[in-house]
């Protein structure tokens, strides 16, 4: 092996990309760094070549700003994928690149401490911990005070860290929900590792997916159904990766199929659904749509990230904030924005909370049942927990 990890990704990548330019101009970071993604796998391996010493590789990467840009920059959202005429895996390349970066030393701790969910504590766990959230009765294939490990489970039910953090309750319904369409549910409340590939830990959010995948096997359950498209994606490579055999539906296909009707009208006036990065060929949304009993040539669509991926706001804050305005800006006055990932509904919300406007943020589940989050008590909450008894001890989990 050389200096980097994953110089074979970047010499394979150089070779495929014709250097067309058209990535270029569908990417703002790219266009912000002058650079092709070709242009990103050449720079990596110019980097790597005639050094003695990972030192002098860091050196090299550090000095190169536009390579710095192009590669903290990426918010996963696949625009530049969509005009590829190679259709190149762009992020392969970009999470192989952050794995040399974290390697090197070139991602600051401060931009993932907080997000390490494959350990105890994370930001998720501890506001859970520090608020009283919790699932141990739902969590059926797990012993616990509540039951014995049960094995005969029908579905296991994956909300994902957003919605079991920040809405308890309303994750407690979609499961009641789920429960009675089928003889057992259990509940998977894990993460699927998204923040660890964007912070270069790619191999232990591949082992945290998996050992989901061997908990969903434990379960007895045939049938996943997962919240956000992103979890769905995650879960079935590692399932497949794990010769399980489960299937994995979104939970808008699963009700729908089910018979399942939202719980009160769709809004009044324009819905604008914000199109989730991880659901590249519109499935998702096209599932939403039907049991929301949407038209989906009837709502204004979102594409492009909401800000959140890639851990970009670590690296420039700025850009979160100018990323959520941009896709908020197709939004009319009065408009009902749906989201499809519950990350999504948090990063609009707290846009929304800094620079008001006049539109509704709704996660879809928000449309189907009654509960819905508060997101001025969770951000309070979220800002309070570092003050008080819990501030020092955060401060040293996460230091």
């Amino acid at each position: 092996m050389g200096l980097l990890q994953c110089a074979d990704t970047y010499r394979t990548f150089s070779g495929q990309c014709t250097e067309c330019g058209h990535c270029t101009g569908a990417c703002e970071s790219l266009i912000a760094a002058n650079m092709t993604l070709g242009d990103i796998a050449k720079s990596m391996l110019a980097a790597e070549r005639g050094a003695h010493d990972t030192d002098e590789v860091r050196t090299r990467i550090a000095q190169n700003q536009q390579l710095i840009q192009a590669v903290r920059g990426c918010f996963f959202c696949t625009s530049c994928k969509n005009t590829c005429f190679a259709h190149n895996d762009v992020c392969d390349l970009i999470y192989h690149a952050r794995i040399d970066f974290q390697n090197l030393g070139l991602i600051e701790r401060e931009a993932w401490s907080s997000v390490l969910v494959d350990q105890e504590w994370d930001i998720f766990t501890a506001y859970r911990a520090i608020h009283g959230i919790g699932y141990a009765d739902l969590t059926r294939h797990v012993q616990n005070d509540h039951h014995e490990a049960q094995h005969d489970c029908d579905v296991a039910f994956f909300p994902g860290c957003s919605l079991a953090a920040y809405g308890p309750e309303l994750t407690r319904e979609i499961f009641e929900a789920v429960d009675g369409l089928c003889d057992k549910a259990t509940m998977i409340d894990h993460c699927c590792g998204s923040s660890l590939k964007s912070a270069g830990f790619f191999d232990r959010a591949e082992a945290l997916c998996e050992n989901n995948a061997a908990e969903i096997a434990q379960s007895g359950a045939k049938t996943l159904v997962c919240v956000c498209p992103g979890c769905a994606n995650d879960m079935k490579v590692a399932l497949a990766r794990k010769g399980v055999e489960v299937e994995v539906e979104s939970l808008a296909s699963y009700l729908g199929k089910r018979g399942f009707t939202p719980k009160h009208p769709m809004p009044e006036g324009t819905l604008c659904l914000s199109k989730s990065c991880q659901d590249r060929d519109g499935t998702y949304l096209r599932e939403t749509c039907a049991v929301l009993g949407i038209d989906p040539d009837t709502p204004s669509i979102f594409h492009g990230c909401c800000g959140a991926g890639g851990a970009v706001s670590a690296f420039k804050p700025e850009r979160q904030a100018q990323q959520a305005d941009s896709k908020l800006s197709f939004a009319p006055d009065g408009a009902t924005v749906v989201t499809m990932c519950p990350t999504c509904t948090y990063t609009y919300a707290y846009r929304l909370m800094s620079a008001p406007r006049n539109v509704v943020n709704k996660h879809y589940t928000e449309l189907m049942f009654d509960n819905q989050f508060d997101w001025n008590l969770v951000f309070a909450q979220l800002g309070g927990m570092w003050y008080g008894e819990y501030g020092a001890w955060l401060a040293s989990v996460f230091a």
